[in-house]
């Protein structure tokens, strides 16, 4: 008679256990990955829902609304809902920067014209101002700062 030796655990393979950890690791990588690339702040969605589209304002490679409040509340409004990494103003129209977007709010006929911009073509569109400013020519990074050791 054969005497049958017990299984060590490593020849059983996977358990419930083992299954239950990768498919949480699994998870929780994919959910980073996902929330790397999501831009919770992008004022389009805000923009197109709030004010009018006015394709015959498009300038620059910028898509233009309208309202009829000021320039200084729809700024204020956009960036409430979608909060901009800087805002600045200079002569009388409101800059919301963004990770991927410029937004412009200016004077227009007792109320604002909005101009949202991809960051590239904004940046090209209203350079003269954002070199005063110091704003890169790059979109910046959607992360603010850094982790230990950064910047060295």
């Amino acid at each position: 008679m054969t005497e049958q030796q017990p299984h060590s655990p490593a020849s059983r393979g996977l358990n419930w256990k083992h299954w239950t950890a990768i498919v949480v690791v699994l998870a929780l990588c994919c959910g980073g990955v996902f929330l790397m690339n999501s831009n919770f702040n992008n004022p389009t969605g805000t923009i197109q829902s709030h004010y009018d589209r006015a394709s015959n304002l498009d300038e620059g490679g910028g898509k233009a609304y309208t309202s009829s409040l000021s320039p200084a509340t729809v700024a204020d409004q956009i960036d409430d809902d979608a909060e901009a990494r800087e805002e600045r103003s200079s002569g009388g129209v409101y800059y919301l920067q963004y990770s991927k977007h410029i937004v412009a709010v200016s004077p227009y006929r007792g109320g604002s014209k909005i101009l949202v911009h991809d960051y590239r073509s904004g940046y090209n569109h209203y350079s003269s101002v954002f070199i005063l400013w110091g704003w890169s020519s790059s979109p910046p990074s959607p992360f603010r700062g850094g982790g230990p050791g950064s910047g060295k």
